[in-house]
């Protein structure tokens, strides 16, 4: 049912991106699936960082760096790629499930505030214009 599932995850969030890679291993296992772990940097800190450190290139390796260690820390996870992408979140989460064709994304988020139904969260937006299948797990 599902060859490609994408993790979005922010390592800044441990326990959160934790819960959401103990239920992506378990999907892996049970549909055979690969996996891909994959966080959105905004363009802004992209810019902001680069000016300050070794460049964009050494961002993005850290950042991908920094998601394998995560997924090392889970001891569920076997095997996984990795992916940094850029821009706003949804986009970014977009864009990340184009480039890898997964069928299902998996990502997290809190329950809705009101200012959430006023005007959405990043998940409802990816779930709005995603052509695969996307899993909300609530934190």
């Amino acid at each position: 049912m599902f060859r490609s599932i994408l993790v979005i995850v922010d390592p800044d969030r441990r326990a959160e991106a934790t819960r959401l890679l103990e239920v992506a291993a378990e999907l892996r296992r049970s549909f055979d699936a690969t996996l891909t772990l994959a966080t959105v940097m905004s363009e802004w800190s992209v810019m902001l960082r680069a000016e300050r450190s070794v460049g964009a290139s050494g961002l993005f390796e850290a950042a991908e760096a920094r998601l394998a260690a995560l997924a090392h820390s889970v001891a569920a996870v076997e095997e996984a790629r990795y992916l940094v992408e850029t821009g706003r979140a949804h986009r970014g989460i977009l864009n990340a499930a184009a480039s890898v064709s997964a069928d299902v994304i998996l990502l997290s988020s809190p329950a809705p505030k009101w200012q959430d139904r006023l005007f959405g969260t990043t998940a409802m937006r990816v779930a709005r214009n995603s052509l695969s299948s996307v899993f909300i797990i609530r934190d």
